[in-house]
């Protein structure tokens, strides 16, 4: 299964949360692993509206279905944000 989607959340901020899951492992700077299932991370440009500037971060998460949506669920979990 792979799930590839863009959020407005730094590279940098998702990588410390990854860190900080004691399952899930670094394999190189921006590419990590949770059992079976792969986690990358590509800092996009900033997406600019007007004066303002949000950060961009394509998330892709490819390995079996219930391995991927588990730790899918785990992140949606963690930077979802009710009205902003």
């Amino acid at each position: 299964m792979q799930i590839c989607e863009v959020w407005s959340i730094s590279a940098e901020r998702i990588r410390d949360y990854l860190l900080s899951q004691s399952d899930v492992l670094q394999k190189e700077n921006d590419r990590f692993s949770c059992g079976l299932c792969e986690l990358s991370l590509t800092a996009l440009p900033l997406r600019k509206t007007g004066r303002f500037r949000f950060p961009q971060t394509k998330v892709e998460f490819s390995g079996p279905e219930d391995e991927t949506l588990e730790i899918h669920r785990r992140f949606v979990i963690q930077f979802i944000s009710a009205g902003g």
